[in-house]
């Protein structure tokens, strides 16, 4: 289950000549109130409708993809469905054991989106391991809110950076982060479900 009023923050900062808010709620451009909530516990999580929006908006993404692209052991869409399961159970189980941070997006209590960080050691960067907008939800700034959530001030006020791994076929994800902000970065993080050869490093600084 999630609570609406389980955690608020504010702290706004500027990204070009564009203000970017990490707060508790923004108005999309359809005027609908998305609120950005940071989980602090795992019931917390709806992880039967946080595991469909990875689903179906991975495999959104990657539909005029060959299915050997993605993975040399994927014969069939319900392959690929099944490792998106086990990603998302896999990043359930890191965030229970402490080891995430876990924002969500939700229009009342309809869950959108969420994305999920890890702090890195030297203290002042995030690795953004996780980012996921239900296909029907893109479009609405929702993405870009999640993804600079853990900039917030009051949250997070040495995070200067935020890092990531994209797939290298992965095209219009190229194009959403680095229309942001995001440019390449050599980037030596390991990834547990995805060989290393395969990802792009990508990275936003902090003006």
């Amino acid at each position: 289950m999630h609570y609406l009023s389980a955690f608020f923050w504010i702290g706004i900062f500027c990204f070009g000549t564009q203000q970017i808010c990490a707060d508790e709620v923004y108005v999309d451009r359809e005027g609908n109130e998305i609120s950005i909530i940071r989980a602090k516990s795992f019931d917390e999580i709806d992880v039967i409708q946080g595991k469909e929006i990875l689903v179906r908006s991975f495999m959104a993404g990657y539909e005029d993809v060959p299915l050997s692209d993605l993975n040399p052991t994927f014969r069939s869409i319900g392959d690929v469905r099944r490792f998106y399961e086990a990603y998302f159970d896999s990043e359930f189980e890191n965030f229970k054991q402490g080891n995430m941070i876990w924002i969500q997006a939700f229009e009342k209590e309809k869950l959108l989106g969420w994305a999920t960080f890890e702090l890195e050691d030297d203290g002042n960067a995030a690795y953004m391991n996780l980012l996921a907008v239900g296909p029907s939800f893109q479009g609405k700034g929702i993405g870009k809110h999640l993804t600079f959530s853990i900039l917030s001030a009051d949250l997070f006020p040495d995070i200067q950076e935020v890092r990531l791994l994209l797939r290298n076929i992965n095209e219009s994800g190229r194009k959403f982060y680095e229309k942001i902000g995001f440019f390449d970065f050599k980037y030596a993080r390991e990834d547990n479900f995805v060989d290393i050869s395969l990802l792009t490093g990508l990275k936003w600084v902090k003006n």
